[in-house]
């Protein structure tokens, strides 16, 4: 029977890591405001994209897209630090820099001091940074496009629709690029990259299972109680072994449900950048965490994959037909940031209720077509 909720703590209400991305505003605002939108047949192009890895991969179909129609181009990308090994393997892409997002994680305070080519036919920003709207100023351009208006449009949708009417971010990153309208967002990673003489990693023994439980306040994870349920009773099958993956704060949690478990778990918790982690998904038989970047790498390398959804908008819609999602958000004005109740949405989800999703994506033949 699904748990009642009850009025949460005030302190437990609220989630603003992803608020800062209203602090984007500021430096697009301060982009040059008379130039054109497009020239005729760009041979140089500059498309900025600071951003985290799951605003990334939902935005490669309409990158992909402008890559196809302009096979002639010299394409630079200007994107987040932790993207750029995973991004520098992206086919039609000439060089990769890197700056900061607003978000500012450790992972992206490794960047170098660097220059822009000397000048591009065409700018297209899908996220920015002030960070990296001073490295535009290192560099000249004859035309810009940016996502201002699509950015205010969407916000002012977030603001006064029910989220289950957001718009998916593959259409806002096509609106950018000038194409309106919804368009196909499967990917084959594959086609996409190249990962010829891709690192090789370690690997433990039997059918691997990515696990992200996430880290942060309350509002999008799953108890470790549960966590600790799933993890026994997936052991239950034969040749099994779960690999935590993840970034800030969350090799806490994974020590607590270690602790609590007879049997090991493995841990690439901050070791992998993004190519390697990528390269971990190709040989594992299945994702299951929370809604997060490591679930979006899942979808791109059409790895099965099973969602814990949380409140707010559903915007990151699977880029594959492997994905599971559970969602047992009932409000009707969900919100992104904050939430009155205890449980929450994915507090309210079953133990029994992933660990069906997961049976059935694991008992299924290796490369098996999901639904």
């Amino acid at each position: 029977m699904p748990e009642k909720q009850y009025p949460s703590p005030w302190a437990d209400r609220f989630q603003l890591k992803y608020a800062k991305v209203f602090g984007e505003l500021p430096a697009l605002l301060r982009l040059p405001k008379f130039k054109p939108s497009t020239v005729q047949s760009p041979q140089t192009v500059l498309i900025v994209n600071c951003c985290l890895i799951g605003d990334f991969v939902v935005s490669l179909p309409a990158i992909t897209d402008f890559i196809r129609e302009h096979p002639n181009a010299q394409i630079d990308l200007l994107i987040s630090p932790s993207l750029v090994p995973l991004a520098r393997r992206l086919r039609g892409i000439h060089r990769v820099y890197n700056a900061p997002s607003v978000f500012k994680r450790t992972s992206e305070l490794r960047g170098s001091d660097q220059r822009l080519a000397p000048s591009y036919d065409q700018v297209i920003v899908l996220r920015l940074s002030e960070s990296a709207r001073r490295l535009l100023k290192t560099t000249s351009y004859r035309a810009i496009r940016t996502y201002l208006v699509p950015f205010l449009k969407h916000g002012l949708q977030l603001a006064t629709r029910p989220s289950a009417q957001a718009k998916q971010l593959t259409e806002f990153n096509f609106e950018v690029f000038g194409k309106f309208g919804q368009r196909p967002t499967h990917l084959c990673a594959e086609e996409v990259f190249d990962f010829t003489d891709a690192p090789a990693v370690n690997t433990p023994q039997g059918r691997i299972v990515i696990v992200h439980t996430g880290w942060g306040t309350r509002l999008h994870l799953w108890p470790v109680e549960k966590w600790l349920a799933l993890l026994k009773r997936l052991r239950e099958l034969e040749d099994i072994s779960f690999v935590f993956v993840g970034g800030e704060g969350e090799g806490q949690i994974f020590d607590e449900i270690s602790r609590g478990l007879p049997f090991p778990l493995h841990s690439v918790i901050r070791q992998y950048d993004l190519l390697e982690l990528v390269t971990l998904m190709r040989v594992s038989r299945l994702f299951v965490g929370i809604d997060s970047g490591p679930r979006h790498l899942a979808h791109l390398v059409d790895l099965p994959s099973v969602s814990l959804l949380g409140p707010g908008p559903k915007s990151f819609e699977p880029l594959n037909r492997n994905a599971t999602t559970i969602d047992e958000t009932e409000c009707k004005r969900c919100v992104t940031f904050y939430c009155p109740w205890a449980p929450t949405c994915v507090g309210k989800i079953e133990v029994e209720t992933v660990v069906q999703a997961c049976m059935k994506r694991l008992v299924a033949p290796a490369g098996a077509g999901g639904v």
